[in-house]
């Protein structure tokens, strides 16, 4: 599948010697050139039967480059069906037992299950991890394998009194009525340049990601605003507590699937990110407490978290890119 792409490559580095190659095919009105380079923007062809606007070699190539699909093709580099049976486990795509999958391809919604993994290249040079949360048939919804940042508050006190809030509602351990401002410019920043996923545009408290507008949830279920955000437009956003609930997470240990917590610093997952915390952040709050957020824990499940910390003041959580991209 690469294939048309590096000969694309190669004949934009070398037209003078591609030209020399395949003039005898399509030039006209050229005649010998054995003993003469050639640039391909003057080599002419009859390009009635073409389709094409372009008279030049030179042209015709850019103008066939740009009316191909080459540049959708190879963004999706492999996948993998998730399955935690034995004989054909699949949890990280790395098992020797992983089927490969080709549902990306398929326009049917629910082709790919919650949970397969997605190899996709997000810009030019950089591969991403992903295991799918929904599909509906024209596009994927996925979240990153792994934490794509680390170490960083849901808000700290700085971005929380530029929302207006002040010093003291904030107080020792955070607040959570202003929504997650640090630590979503920080994802947001992090995943700017991944080209190859499409713009989210989405107001927090307003925009249904997949059961409802909430922002503020209690144990299972998302019922208040608790904060608001002015209309966003990024690359990647973090995962909503219904989100995850309707995935499969709830509030007792091990509900959530493997994926969804792998690769956190533990055990339970199977794998392990030695940068990564023991939980990651949602967007949604909790309603038990001011200051507490709802993240995905260790051992599978949604648990509740002071917005500043974790269990220490320097053990801050990190974060997974959910992004969504066009099959």
């Amino acid at each position: 599948k690469y294939g048309v792409i590096v000969v694309k490559k190669i004949i934009k580095k070398n037209y003078k010697i591609v030209a020399g190659i395949i003039i005898g095919g399509i030039i006209s009105g050229v005649g010998v050139y054995a003993a003469t380079t050639i640039s391909s923007a003057n080599i002419s062809y009859d390009n009635k039967a073409s389709g094409l606007t372009s008279t030049n070699l030179k042209g015709a190539i850019d103008e066939l480059y740009e009316k191909s699909d080459i540049r959708k093709q190879g963004k999706f580099i492999s996948a993998y069906s998730y399955s935690t049976d034995y004989s054909t486990k699949c949890i990280s795509g790395e098992e020797s037992t992983c089927k490969r999958s080709t549902c990306y391809k398929s326009k049917t919604s629910g082709s790919c299950k919650a949970g397969d993994i997605i190899k996709y290249k997000v810009n030019d040079t950089d591969i991403v991890t992903f295991h799918v949360m929904f599909d509906n048939g024209s596009t994927l919804t996925m979240q990153s394998q792994k934490n794509t940042i680390y170490n960083t508050q849901w808000i700290n006190k700085s971005d929380y009194v530029e929302a207006g809030g002040s010093e003291a509602d904030f107080g020792t351990y955070g607040n959570s009525n202003k929504g997650p401002l640090t630590v979503l410019s920080a994802l947001e920043n992090a995943t700017k340049g991944w080209s190859n996923v499409n713009d989210q545009i989405y107001t927090m408290g307003t925009t249904v990601f997949k059961t409802n507008k909430y922002t503020g949830c209690r144990d299972t279920s998302c019922t208040t605003n608790l904060y608001t955000l002015p209309e966003r437009t990024a690359k990647s956003r973090m995962i909503t507590h219904q989100e995850a609930a309707s995935l499969g997470c709830g509030i007792t240990a091990f509900t959530c699937p493997r994926w969804m917590y792998n690769y956190l610093d533990s055990t339970y997952g199977g794998n392990r990110d030695v940068n990564a915390g023991t939980d990651y952040w949602t967007m949604s709050a909790s309603t038990i407490f001011d200051e507490t957020v709802w993240t995905v824990v260790y051992y599978g499940k949604l648990n509740e978290n002071s917005t500043i910390t974790h269990y220490e003041v320097d053990d801050f959580l990190g974060a997974r890119a959910v992004v969504v991209v066009s099959k």
